[in-house]
């Protein structure tokens, strides 16, 4: 959610509202729950087949009117399920009711017009606003396809295709379509959900930066698959141990590691004393009071579920889940993974935490999500330690807007001095005016230290991918490259650059779809 980052739990039918209405005739009780449980489930198929059988034994009960629109929202079905909404509350259904109602009726005005696009191999349905976030189409396909394939052995479950992926061009849409606020989101960075038996994501076109939109889409899937194979009964910490984990899986090969600066947060709350609850990580992450918290308790859970590993071995994701969607609950299903009883499991992982030796940052660059209209580059600028650093960077700032490219590389050179190596938007800065003056190797230099600490700044990316194209070294380009589009995938001259790389290597296929999507964004 780096992130990171998500909410996940479905607006749920209760049992008692289902039988409010009183059927008369026998059956109807034991359809109305076989609906309760599939919903909460997230088993569409089975919702849908109950649903069915409901409308046609009581088209015009309020209980079977709500099912059967819960039923259809979970399906993606939005002008169906306002329909019956409506008609559910029209006839008394209640408050469960009318939350459903309010929700479908915006996610089918906000998707009314959207563009879908089936994966060729019909796993998921992306849907997306008409215009620019097409160009997130093919790459989105590519992690996901990946994602299913690396994920569905590890959670032992793979869903009923296909699964709806939808792209918001705007925070506000998120929030409009959720149970979140637009504050709770821009407070906590939660730019992403698993809800509704979908996917969402916020385009990254509504960010600064962008932010990790790769890693967030199979981290939402791996949601997915808990909620599903777990029939809803995993809570949120272990549910955001697993998402955060294995969310990197996507990529093969990968090994989970903790980031630098998660490293740092985790560090600094075992230091004092202020490591989160997994409590007070409920009902969602997105609650908690700032980015920062947010951060912290997603590096505190993704050491739940390292630890877990070390006790039980690769199978731990599947063991987790399948024992609480046994009925066990999470503390007895932690305790037998770990081999522990519960009552030693915390001690013992915080006794986990102590012995990794968890290093400290002197001089943290605060990596936060950049919201347009609401953040610019003066917000990050604040990040930079020391009044004459940040002096030095204005100062190379206005001679940038001139293009003197020499007096400016100047100014970011002695900003860099002052706080050392590492800070990511000082050296990106330097690193882009020494290109501009042709010193390619001085500007490699320069953005490569602050890189191992800081993976997902797209600056670093950008320009590096810009300064081995200069060199020639058209592997080492398109890696910063792709990794860019990962994180921000609007900025013409990245797929500009990628293009030109991939013709070099021989790839003519990728070159002609970076060209294509250099025009699309260009079209903008």
């Amino acid at each position: 959610m780096m992130v990171r980052r998500c909410g996940w739990r479905a607006g749920l039918v209760c049992l008692a509202l289902l039988g409010a209405a009183g059927p008369a005739w026998a059956g109807l009780d034991s359809e109305l729950e076989a609906a309760a449980q599939a919903l909460r489930s997230w088993d569409q198929p089975a919702a849908d087949a109950a649903a069915e059988r409901l409308m046609a034994m009581a088209p015009s009960d309020p209980a079977v009117l709500l099912a059967a629109g819960h039923a259809a929202l979970l399906g993606g079905r939005y002008a169906e399920a306002v329909e019956q909404l409506q008609q559910a509350v029209h006839l008394g259904a209640g408050e469960g009711a009318a939350h459903l109602l309010e929700l479908a009726k915006a996610t089918e005005e906000e998707t009314r017009d959207y563009e879908e696009h089936l994966t060729a191999s019909g796993h998921f349905l992306i849907r997306h606003a008409p215009g620019i976030d097409a160009v997130m189409v093919p790459y989105a396909e590519q992690v996901l396809e990946s994602a299913w394939t690396e994920l569905t052995p590890i959670f032992g479950h793979q869903p009923a295709p296909p699964v709806r992926v939808e792209i918001y061009p705007r925070v506000e849409v998120l929030g409009a379509v959720s149970s979140l606020t637009v504050d709770e989101i821009k407070t906590s960075g939660t730019i992403a959900l698993c809800k509704y038996n979908r996917l969402m994501i916020t385009s990254p076109r509504d960010l600064v930066y962008g932010y990790g939109w790769a890693d967030t889409l199979a981290h939402e899937f791996i949601h997915l698959l808990v909620t599903q194979k777990s029939r809803n009964t995993v809570p949120i910490w272990i549910h955001e141990g697993l998402a955060k984990y294995f969310e990197g899986y996507w990529r093969r090969g990968h090994v989970p590691a903790l980031d630098r600066r998660s490293e740092d947060l985790l560090a600094r709350a075992l230091g004092d004393g202020s490591l989160i609850s997994f409590e007070a990580m409920s009902p969602s992450m997105a609650k908690l009071p700032s980015q920062e918290a947010t951060a912290t308790a997603f590096a505190e859970v993704f050491t739940v579920i390292q630890y877990l590993e070390r006790q039980a071995g690769p199978a731990v994701a599947a063991r987790l889940v399948s024992a609480m969607g046994e009925g066990r609950s999470d503390r007895d299903a932690v305790a037998e993974v770990a081999g522990i009883p519960w009552g030693r499991f915390e001690p013992a992982w915080k006794g986990f935490l102590k012995e990794a030796g968890l290093r400290r940052m002197d001089d943290v660059f605060d990596q936060r999500l950049l919201f347009k209209g609401q953040d610019t580059e003066a917000s990050e600028l604040d990040a930079i330690k020391g009044e004459a650093a940040r002096k030095f960077v204005w100062l190379g700032d206005r001679m940038r807007l001139s293009e003197r490219w020499k007096a400016a590389a100047k100014e970011y050179a002695k900003a860099s001095a002052e706080v050392g190596p590492d800070t990511p938007i000082v050296q990106s800065k330097l690193g882009f005016a020494l290109l501009q003056l042709g010193r390619v190797d001085e500007a490699i230099a320069a953005l490569e230290p602050p890189l191992s600490l800081y993976p997902s700044y797209m600056l670093l990316r950008v320009y590096l991918g810009d300064a081995y194209l200069r060199r020639g070294d058209y592997e080492r380009a398109r890696e910063h490259l792709e990794a860019a589009i990962l994180n921000n995938p609007f900025d013409p001259e990245v797929h500009g650059h990628l293009a030109k790389a991939l013709s070099a290597l021989g790839r003519e296929a990728e070159a002609q779809r970076e060209r294509q999507a250099q025009e699309l964004v260009n079209r903008r």
